[in-house]
């Protein structure tokens, strides 16, 4: 069953949160099983879904706030279903509420960049699966080890922020419920 948050956002059920968290697991491991085989841009593309799946969990568990963010996908005023949002919505939000901190509008530097600006550097190289996106941006060049072990560094990190903002959530909820004792 389906719980609807005030906003008239549609959270998912248990089952769904479930299968998420199968699946990000089983993108993780395909995308290991693509590093033994050197596939690289097909494990690219694993860690790509796996951080989408994070986000969408994220999401899921803090609905109100991403809705009141500013950046949420509508469609006719309304919150869009989180299962039609789309990585480079998810990402907007999760910079915009801190989640995936960024620094950057554009230009990547390494000097200045935080993971969010990593967390969509992976996202541009996910969406090497379309041709066209693959010719404009990556034209002649191949997908390397190095790519991977990259895109492998920076979902972890994103995991890594993503369960750092849980707890700190989960701290300040403990703290304001001794104040009310």
């Amino acid at each position: 069953m389906l719980r609807e948050t005030a906003m008239s956002f549609t959270t998912l059920t248990e089952d769904q949160v479930r299968e998420l968290y199968r699946l990000y697991r089983f993108y993780w491991q395909e995308a290991r099983r693509c590093e033994k085989s050197k596939a690289y841009l097909a494990g690219c593309l694993m860690l790509g879904s796996a951080l989408e799946t994070l986000l969408m969990l994220m999401v899921n568990v803090y609905p109100e706030v991403a809705i009141n963010s500013g950046k949420a996908p509508t469609r006719r005023r309304h919150p869009k279903p989180l299962f039609k949002w789309t990585l480079s919505e998810l990402l907007d939000v999760a910079k915009m509420l801190g989640w995936l901190p960024s620094a950057l509008d554009n230009e990547l530097s390494s000097r200045k960049a935080k993971i969010g600006d990593y967390a969509e550097v992976s996202r541009q190289v996910r969406n090497l699966i379309h041709p066209a996106r693959y010719v404009e941006d990556h034209f002649r060049k191949r997908i390397t080890a190095r790519y991977l072990a990259h895109q492998f560094e920076v979902v972890s990190l994103c995991k890594d922020w993503l369960a750092y903002h849980n707890t700190q959530q989960l701290l300040k909820h403990m703290e304001n419920e001794e104040g009310n004792d």
